[in-house]
């Protein structure tokens, strides 16, 4: 049987990942920098970028093909620490690659951001050819991640993907997201307050929907390019979040102020998902609502409000 490598096993898109594999019967190893010792699976802590790390998991325990989630996951981490994001994001990925080529690793798939693409001149539909000119440190090790993707595929073959994601949500989701800040207010009794600019987008896709995708590219014998857009494929106002989350807490406001924050918004238009649709059997099935509702549920638990 094949044995898979998860990283970023603490955080939202690698705890679901490893939750799908794990139900569906397969192998895997997780990993972070720290670690529960009473996953139903081998889990090793990794402090990126130690490259040395990789060989050892991949020689341990038979590793063939590797999920990477792992890393900083936002602009909104450490804001001061520039040079320890280009460690943790691109020359963690730079060991990743290296090891895979090494071993002979049969598919890695790795996550790139919306923010690679940065603020573009208008909110046309943003493909996967989009100029990418990220604004922040963060898009940036993302987009030069994508770059080393390319071209250890190109020059050694090896198979490796790059997974743009958009605003990902749903129960886990610990880093600001206006869905998670709406429903806490919420339940506080209070108002949230976010900012909108009619040259930024705000786009929710819920991480059911991007497993899927992930699963998708984990196992295609074969990827037609090394990058996809996962995303809802349209925009989404505060409107729009709001009526959702009032389907569950009626008395749940957003107030659009001009001085409040422009969380989760990006300086584009909608991700075509035409490529992820085509190559993966992409489609978004989790209505805003009902993913809002399992969110509700999540927030809940943790004792959020």
């Amino acid at each position: 049987m094949s044995t898979i490598l998860v990283t970023g096993l603490n955080g939202l898109i690698g705890r679901a990942v490893a939750d799908r594999l794990v139900r569906d019967g397969r192998s895997i190893v997780g990993m972070d920098q720290r670690v529960s010792p009473h996953e139903p699976f081998p889990v090793l802590t990794h402090d990126l970028p130690d490259p040395h790390r990789w060989h050892e998991v991949i020689q341990r325990f038979g590793i063939t093909a590797i999920i990477h989630p792992g890393g900083i996951s936002g602009p909104m981490l450490l804001p001061d620490a520039p040079a320890r994001i280009v460690d943790i994001n691109l020359t963690g990925v730079a060991g990743l690659l290296e090891a895979a080529r090494i071993h002979r690793i049969r598919r890695v798939v790795c996550f790139s951001s919306v923010l690679a693409y940065g603020d573009q001149p208008d909110l046309s539909p943003v493909t996967e050819r989009t100029l990418l000119q990220p604004t922040t440190m963060y898009g940036a090790t993302k987009a030069a991640g994508d770059a080393l993707i390319n071209a250890y595929h190109a020059q050694f073959g090896v198979d490796a993907v790059s997974l743009r994601v958009a605003g990902c949500y749903g129960p886990g989701r610990v880093t600001p997201c206006v869905i998670r800040l709406t429903l806490e207010a919420a339940l506080r009794g209070e108002a949230a307050r976010f900012r909108s600019d009619p040259r930024r987008t705000r786009q929710f896709v819920y991480v059911d929907d991007v497993v899927d995708a992930v699963v998708a590219a984990l196992d295609t014998p074969a990827l037609a390019q090394r990058t996809y857009n996962l995303g809802p494929g349209v925009a989404h106002s505060l409107s729009e979040v709001e009526a959702a989350v009032r389907t569950c807490l009626p008395e749940a406001r957003i107030i659009d102020d001009p001085n409040g924050p422009l969380v989760g918004s990006f300086g584009l238009g909608a991700l075509s998902i035409e490529a992820a649709q085509r190559d993966l059997a992409f489609s978004p099935r989790m209505p805003l609502a009902e993913g809002v509702k399992r969110t509700l549920a999540w927030v809940k638990q943790r004792g959020g409000g």
